[in-house]
């Protein structure tokens, strides 16, 4: 119960939502058979940890990044955390550039992964099967 960077670096599913709904599930087919998924590690990972130390110490920086360099950063850093993905057309492997890409050219993606990663019960609950 208390191992919670073990949890963080085996991850967890996150099963993307529809944009602009109210949470309603993402599908890669008209049924329900195929959903939208990234396992991503969790915010007591080593990987995770390293970004936020990196940001505590350039907090007390002026930061003159662009948001193109912070969504660039942000996209890295969440396709070092993506372990595997499912039924993402054009997606379906967990090579890193390939991810970058991804996280890059949807935003939403990249602001559900952040969101997920955020809340450590994502992490602590049992793992739902694969």
């Amino acid at each position: 119960m208390f191992d919670t960077e073990s949890a963080s670096e085996s991850g967890s599913w996150l099963h993307l939502t529809k944009p602009g709904t109210d949470g309603e599930l993402a599908y890669a087919d008209k049924g329900t058979t195929k959903p939208l998924r990234i396992k991503l590690k969790g915010p007591d990972s080593g990987t995770w940890t390293a970004f936020q130390r990196k940001a505590i110490k350039a907090s007390g920086k002026k930061d003159i990044r662009t948001a193109k360099e912070i969504a660039r950063e942000d996209s890295s850093l969440f396709a070092r955390m993506t372990l595997e993905t499912e039924n993402i057309p054009g997606f379906e492997s967990a090579d890193e550039a390939a991810l970058l890409e991804m996280f890059m050219q949807y935003k939403d993606i990249r602001m559900q992964a952040l969101r997920w990663v955020m809340n450590q019960e994502n992490f602590t609950q049992l793992a739902e099967t694969d």
